[in-house]
C-alpha cells in the first residue's frame, strides 16, 4: 500500500530533480567551505595570541589534515546531511547516465519495455531490502552504505540487461533493422559483460578480507547478471547469423532451443543455490524474511521442474516425429511446389505426414509440441489420442490433462473444483498474481453412486415435469438415463424426438400406474378386475351392447363444449396445463364417437353371424374359452384373443374415466 500511494504522488521531472540535486550539493559544499575556512581563521588568531603558551599540536585539534581539499572531503563525509546529499547526488548521476544510454542505444521506450523496467526495479528493490535487513542483519551505517552501493550497481546493470532483452525480442521480429542498431545493442551487452568481470574481481578482493560467505553472496549476484547478459548476446548472435545466411537455416530452432534450455537451467540453479544459502546461513527460520525466501525457493523449484518436463516432452515429440514421419524426397517437394503452411517459407527439405502434407522439420516439431494434428487438414497424428492429448500440454500443464483422463476412465467419479485468484497488481504493481485451483475427486462405492444417481435422476425428472407436466415419468426417466442432462431432454421434447403417448395406449397406462398414488391403485385394480369378470361371464353381443350403452351415456354427458376457464393465465406452466387438458378432452370425445360407431356396427355383425352360423361360440363356450384357451381351435383362439384384448381396452377406458370423475369431484 505505501508503494501505491507513492505511485499516485506526482513525482517531479528529471530536470526538476537534477536542479534540486545540484542546489543541494552546492549548499553542502558551501557549508563545508565555510566550516573549513572559519576553522583556519580561528586557528591563526589563536596562534598569534597564545603563541608563547600554546602547544604545537593545536593546529590539528579539529581537522585531521593540513590540506584544504582533504579537509573539505572530511567534512562532507562526517556530517550526516552532507553524506545523504552525496548519496542523492550519486543516484542523480546514475539516473542521468542511464538516460544517456537510453537515448544513445534504445531511443524512445515502448510501453511494454517501460512496464518491464518498472516491475524489475520494484522486484529487485524488495528482495534486496529483505537480504540487507533480514539476512545480513547489518548494524552500522557503513555496512548499509556499502551494501546499498553494491546492489545499486547490480540493479543498474540488471535493468539495462532487461531492456536489451526486450529490445532484442522486438528487433528479431522486425522485417528490416539498420545495422548500426545491432552494433549499439551488442556494444552495450559487451560493456555489461566486461563490467561483470570487473565486479567479479571486486568480489574476490572483498572475499579475501571478509570471508567465504560474503564472497558467495556477491559472486552469486554477479553470476546471475553475467548469465542473463550472455544469454541475450548469444541469442543476438544466432539471430544475426540467420539474417546473413542465404536461404533458410533449418537448424536455427535447435540452437535457439538448447541455448534457452542451458541458460535457463543455469540461472535457476544458481538462483536456487543462492536463496538456499540465505536460508541456511542467516538463522531466519522464524522471521518474515524466511517466509519470503521459502516462497521464492518454491517458485524456483517448480520452474526448474516445469522446464525439465517441457524438455522431456520435446524429446518425445522429436523421437516420435523422426520414427513416424519420414523426410520427403526431392521429387515430392518439387511435385508439391508449395510453401510451408506454418512459416510460409520455401521448402528445401521437409517431412511428410500420413495425410500427404509437407512441412519444415523445425516447424513441424514446434507445432507438434502444442498440437498432435496436421496444421492443414487437422488429421490426428497420434495413435493414442487420449494419451497424447494429455501429454502434449505445453509448459507442464499435464496435471490437468491427467485429471481429465482419470475422469474419462471412471465416469462415476465426482470431481469438485475450488478456484482462487489473487491479483497482486491491484495493491502493489510488483506484487505477483497467482491462481490456485484445488481438484478433489471422490471415488465413491457403487452402492452410494447408484443411490446418488437415482436421486439425481429424480430431481432432474421433476425439473422436466415442471415444464412439461403431461409427459409420463417413466418416459422422462428413460431419456434422462441416456442424455444425463435436463437441457437435452427438454430439447428432445421440443423437437419431437420424445413424444407423450396417446391416452389409452400401453405407455400411457404404464405412466398412469407409475404416477398414481397408493390409495387410487386398488380402485383401478378392482375396476379392471370387474370388467374382466363381466367380459368372461357375458356373451359377446351383450358385452358389446353394454359397452356401447356406456359410451353413449358418456358421449351424451360430454357432447357440449369443454368447461375450461377462459381466462389467460400469467403462468406459463398453467397455460401449458390448460391447453393440454383441452387437447386431451377433444381427443377423448373423438375417440368415444369412434368407439360408439364401431361398437354399433360390430354388434349388428355379431348378431347376424350368431343367427346364421354355428361357428360363434355360446356364453358357455366363451366361458370355457376364457378358462381353458387350449381347448378351442387355432382360428377361434386368434379371433377370441383379439376380441378379448379389445374388450379389456374398453374396460380400462371406462375405469380411467370414472377415476377422473372421482378426482374432479
Amino acid at each position: 500500500m505505501p508503494v501505491v500511494l507513492l505511485e499516485r504522488i506526482p513525482l517531479p521531472s528529471l530536470k526538476t530533480y537534477t536542479g534540486f540535486c545540484v542546489a543541494l550539493l552546492a549548499s553542502a559544499l558551501f557549508y563545508a567551505h565555510r566550516f573549513v575556512t572559519s576553522f583556519e581563521t580561528d586557528l591563526v588568531t589563536n596562534v598569534q595570541l597564545f603563541s608563547t603558551e600554546s602547544e604545537p599540536g593545536i593546529t590539528n585539534s579539529s581537522l585531521p589534515y593540513d590540506s584544504y581539499a582533504w579537509n573539505m572531503l572530511f567534512v562532507m563525509t562526517t556530517e550526516a546531511w552532507c553524506v545523504w546529499t552525496l548519496v542523492n547526488t550519486a543516484y542523480c548521476c546514475l539516473i542521468l547516465l542511464g538516460k544517456l544510454i537510453q537515448k544513445l542505444v534504445f531511443g524512445d521506450l515502448r510501453v511494454s519495455e517501460q512496464q518491464h523496467l518498472k516491475d524489475k526495479f520494484w522486484n529487485f528493490l524488495f528482495y534486496k531490502f529483505i537480504f540487507i535487513f533480514g539476512v545480513m542483519n547489518v548494524q552500522t551505517m557503513e555496512e548499509v552504505v556499502m551494501w546499498v552501493a553494491w546492489f545499486t550497481i547490480l540493479g543498474f546493470f540488471h535493468l539495462l540487461t532487461q531492456l536489451s532483452k526486450d529490445r532484442f525480442e522486438y528487433l528479431s521480429f522486425s522485417p528490416s533493422t539498420p545495422r548500426f542498431v545491432h552494433v549499439k545493442l551488442l556494444s552495450l551487452l559487451m560493456a555489461i559483460l566486461l563490467s561483470c568481470c570487473g565486479l567479479m574481481s571486486l568480489c574476490v578482493y572483498i572475499g579475501l578480507q571478509a570471508g567465504i560467505t560474503i564472497f558467495a553472496f556477491m559472486a552469486a549476484e554477479c553470476m546471475l547478471l553475467a548469465l542473463r547478459a550472455f544469454y541475450v548476446a548469444v541469442r543476438y548472435a544466432i539471430h544475426l547469423i540467420d539474417m546473413n545466411l542465404e536461404g533458410i537455416w533449418e537448424n536455427r530452432s535447435i540452437y535457439v532451443y538448447f541455448t534457452e534450455l542451458t541458460f535457463e537451467l543455469a540461472v535457476l540453479s544458481v538462483d536456487f543455490a543462492h536463496h538456499l544459502h540465505m536460508l541456511l546461513w542467516g538463522n531466519i527460520f522464524l522471521s518474515m524474511a524466511s517466509l519470503v525466501i521459502c516462497m521464492q525457493l518454491r517458485y524456483l523449484f517448480y520452474e526448474f521442474q516445469r522446464r525439465i518436463k517441457r524438455h522431456k516432452n520435446y524429446r518425445r515429440v522429436v523421437k516420435n516425429m523422426e520414427a513416424r514421419f519420414p523426410m520427403a524426397t526431392q521429387e515430392e517437394i518439387k511435385k508439391n511446389s508449395d510453401d510451408c503452411a506454418i512459416c510460409w517459407e520455401k521448402m528445401e527439405s521437409a517431412r511428410k505426414l500420413p495425410c500427404g502434407h509437407l512441412f519444415h522439420n523445425s516447424c513441424l516439431r514446434s507445432w507438434l509440441e502444442q498440437d498432435t494434428s496436421c496444421p492443414t487438414c487437422r488429421t490426428t497424428l497420434s495413435d493414442r489420442p487420449a494419451e497424447d492429448s494429455a501429454r502434449n500440454v505445453p509448459d507442464g500443464h499435464g496435471g490437468d490433462a491427467d485429471v481429465n483422463l482419470q475422469q474419462q476412465n471412471n465416469p462415476n467419479a465426482q470431481t469438485t473444483n475450488h478456484f482462487f485468484h489473487f491479483d497482486g497488481s491491484r495493491y502493489v504493481s510488483w506484487f505477483p498474481s497467482f491462481s490456485v485451483e484445488v481438484t478433489h475427486t471422490q471415488l465413491l462405492p457403487r452402492t452410494r453412486q447408484s443411490v446418488q444417481q437415482t436421486s439425481q435422476l429424480d430431481n432432474m425428472a421433476r425439473q422436466v415435469l415442471q415444464v412439461f407436466p403431461h409427459m409420463p415419468l417413466n418416459l422422462v426417466l428413460d431419456d434422462l438415463r441416456e442424455t444425463r442432462s435436463v437441457e437435452f431432454t427438454i430439447e428432445n421434447i421440443l423437437e419431437g424426438r420424445l413424444q407423450a403417448p396417446l391416452p389409452g395406449s400401453l405407455l400411457s397406462r404404464n405412466g398412469l400406474l407409475v404416477e398414481e398414488s397408493d390409495e387410487e391403485t386398488p380402485q383401478v385394480t378392482s375396476l379392471i378386475t370387474g370388467a374382466a369378470a363381466m367380459s368372461a361371464s357375458s356373451s359377446p353381443a351383450e358385452l358389446h351392447q353394454n359397452f356401447a350403452d356406456d359410451n353413449q351415456t358418456e358421449l351424451r354427458r360430454d357432447d357440449g363444449p369443454a368447461q375450461f376457464s377462459s381466462r389467460f393465465s400469467k403462468s406459463a406452466i398453467e397455460r401449458e396445463t390448460m391447453l393440454q387438458e383441452r387437447k386431451n378432452s377433444m381427443l377423448e370425445q373423438a375417440r368415444r364417437r369412434y368407439l360408439t360407431n364401431q361398437s354399433a356396427s360390430g354388434s349388428s355383425n355379431i348378431d347376424t353371424t350368431a343367427a346364421g352360423s354355428e361357428t360363434v361360440p355360446s356364453s358357455e363356450t366363451w366361458q370355457q374359452f376364457t378358462n381353458d384357451p387350449d381347448s378351442s381351435s387355432n382360428d377361434t383362439q386368434t379371433s377370441s384373443s383379439e376380441y378379448l384384448r379389445y374388450c379389456r381396452e374398453l374396460a380400462f377406458q371406462a375405469a380411467q374415466r370414472r377415476i377422473h370423475e372421482q378426482r374432479n369431484a
